[in-house]
C-alpha cells in the first residue's frame, strides 16, 4: 500500500509539474515579461513569431513598437500571473490570464493590471507568441477571488 501512494505522489507531482512545464505555451509568455523586466530586447524577440502583432490599449504594435517603449529606468518590474485558460491543438496554443505589474522605485510603488489573451504557433519545438491581446484595468476592479503568483524566472 505505501508503494502505491509513493507511486501516486510521483505521478501527480510529474503532472502538476509539467502542466506549465518547458512546454507549456504560458510559460513562453511570462519569459517574454522576465524580459521586459529585463529590458533585453533581444529576449523580447526570441519570445515571438516574426510577424508578432500587440493590440495594446486601443493600438495595433509589432515587436519594435514594444521595444521602443521597454527602456532602462530607476523602477524595477516585477510580474504576477493567474491563468485562465490555457489550450493547445498542435502547433497553435492560446492562453487567458491575469497580469499584474508591479513598479518599485525606493518607496514609491506603482501596479498595473491586465486581463490578456495570447496566441502561439511552435516554431522549432518552441513555442513563440504571434499575437498578444492586452486590456489594462484598474487595479481595485482585478475580482477578489484572483490569486496573483510572482514569476521569477531567470532567462
Amino acid at each position: 500500500m505505501r508503494k502505491i501512494k509513493q507511486i501516486f505522489l510521483f505521478v501527480s507531482l510529474v503532472v502538476s509539474t509539467s502542466s506549465f512545464g518547458q512546454d507549456s505555451p504560458f510559460k513562453t509568455v511570462q519569459n517574454l515579461f522576465s524580459a521586459m523586466s529585463e529590458v533585453s530586447h533581444i529576449k523580447m524577440k526570441n519570445a515571438v513569431t516574426n510577424d508578432f502583432q500587440l493590440l495594446e490599449v486601443g493600438e495595433d504594435w509589432d515587436i519594435d513598437d514594444l521595444i521602443k517603449v521597454v527602456n532602462p529606468s530607476e523602477y524595477s518590474r516585477r510580474n504576477y500571473f493567474n491563468v485562465i485558460k490555457e489550450k493547445s491543438s498542435g502547433d497553435i496554443a492560446w492562453v487567458s490570464y491575469w497580469n499584474k505589474a508591479t513598479f518599485t522605485k525606493g518607496e514609491l510603488v506603482e501596479t498595473v493590471v491586465w486581463l490578456e489573451s495570447a496566441v502561439l504557433l511552435r516554431e522549432d519545438n518552441n513555442w513563440k507568441i504571434q499575437m498578444l491581446h492586452s486590456t489594462k484595468i484598474k487595479p481595485e476592479n482585478l475580482p477578489k477571488n484572483i490569486v496573483l503568483t510572482e514569476y521569477k524566472h531567470q532567462i
